[in-house]
């Protein structure tokens, strides 16, 4: 077994640990390359965590309230970025994502793509949606309002707002992540349905 991972990079913080195998988590080739889908989907997993252990003892909510947006919003970028991505299998338009962290082109994009293919989506799931990026983009229109306590010139972030309520997030991230895995289900049925029809 270790020579298997004599083939892959490590150090001291970032390897494998055999006595304690069940904490081991497979990255890259080694079980991958994982998707943006992926990637969305662990972040959404992590907010979902952080929320539910919210009311433990210990946890101070004016604390763990920046991790915890800062993963809802980073879930929400890249799962606009993967909609782009794998909605453009099916249109097989040249439609990409922006590389940068604003949602509101991206997610412009992914309903056009979402028009065009016709996917089988609630409008109400669209407008839950859009009003998720628009109330994100509000606050945080590029990343870094929940990374940095202020910006590069010093300027102090969230000084306009007074309260995030945990809880409304949670009924909120939940509702999110449901419609999210829907598309998704949706989205690869259609991807395996087109590529089964395509000759050889």
């Amino acid at each position: 077994m270790a020579k298997f991972f004599r083939a892959f990079k490590q150090n001291e913080l970032f390897r494998p640990d055999f006595e304690r195998a069940d904490f081991n988590a497979c990255v890259g080739d080694n079980g991958g390359p994982y998707s943006l889908y992926d990637y969305a989907y662990g972040y959404f997993e992590a907010t979902v965590l952080l929320l539910e252990s919210v009311r433990k003892e210990g946890w101070v909510n004016d604390l763990i309230v920046y991790p915890i947006c800062l993963n809802l919003r980073h879930a929400v970028e890249l799962y606009i970025k993967y909609l782009i991505s794998d909605l453009t299998k099916l249109t097989r338009s040249n439609a990409k994502f922006h590389m940068n962290h604003s949602l509101q082109g991206n997610w412009s994009t992914a309903l056009h793509l979402i028009k065009q293919t016709k996917l089988d989506v609630d409008p109400n799931e669209i407008r839950f949606v859009t009003g998720i990026v628009t109330d994100i983009m509000e606050v945080d229109p590029n990343g870094s309002i929940f990374r940095y306590p202020e910006s590069i010139k010093g300027d102090q972030h969230l000084k306009e707002w007074a309260i995030v309520n945990l809880a409304v997030v949670n009924d909120l991230t939940s509702l999110l992540v449901k419609i999210v895995k829907e598309w998704h289900y949706k989205i690869e049925a259609r991807i395996e349905a087109a590529n089964e029809k395509r000759p050889n």
